[in-house]
């Protein structure tokens, strides 16, 4: 089962009320024997929090990003299995920091609707890029929701930064143009002609000289 997130909950390595521990790493593909005992405690002390939790979302997100970072040498998708998470929304979510994963989990409950950007928002993520270059896309969705107060997918925010040249592609570009040194300019050829002598007639200019 999914949650409206996407994010799949109730996966067979998942901990439940009835289950016990060996049990848990197996439905994971985590073999206990070759587990050393730092590993063992941790993923025993992340066990029972999670039945102690109920296993609810907020408990699930918090799990996998701690075991995903504490260096335990789990595989993604075995952190995957343990929490009962997709693989593909745990890989999504492994480079993600502490305090995004918190306003990740915020906007699950926050029930706020998804909107639409529109071409007077440009100007504002515009800037939100350029004064924040190393930004990632999650920062750039809290910094819309902060902002507007609405939600916008990831592929909407990808469209719309690709239509407005925003996108990270085109930022590096003009960020490279503009970092080329400029073509010095090449002088003017003057073509001098000599004066006419002081006192002397003025040639007729020809009557093709004229536009018609």
């Amino acid at each position: 089962m999914r949650d409206r997130n996407g994010d799949s909950q109730g996966g067979l390595g998942m901990a439940t009320e009835d289950q016990t521990f060996e049990q848990w790493l197996c439905g994971a593909k985590v073999a206990r024997e070759r587990l050393s005992d730092s590993q063992r405690g941790v993923l025993e002390a992340a066990f029972r929090f999670l039945q102690q939790s109920g296993r609810d979302y907020s408990s699930c997100r918090i799990v996998s990003h701690f075991l995903m970072h504490c260096d335990l040498g789990l595989q993604v998708t075995q952190v995957a299995r343990l929490v009962g998470m997709h693989p593909r929304t745990a890989f999504r979510h492994r480079n993600l920091s502490a305090k995004e994963v918190v306003g990740q989990i915020q906007q699950h409950f926050s029930g706020r609707p998804y909107g639409k950007l529109l071409p007077r928002h440009a100007g504002s993520i515009a800037e939100f890029l350029f004064t924040h270059p190393e930004a990632t896309r999650s920062e750039l969705q809290g910094f819309i929701t902060r902002v507007w107060g609405f939600r916008v997918s990831k592929v909407s925010l990808w469209e719309f930064l690709k239509k407005y040249g925003l996108d990270r592609a085109s930022l590096m570009e003009s960020r490279a143009a503009c970092s080329r040194p400029e073509a010095e300019p090449q002088p003017a050829t003057v073509e001098l002609v000599d004066a006419p002598v002081s006192g002397a007639l003025v040639p007729v200019v020809p009557e093709k000289f004229f536009v018609a």
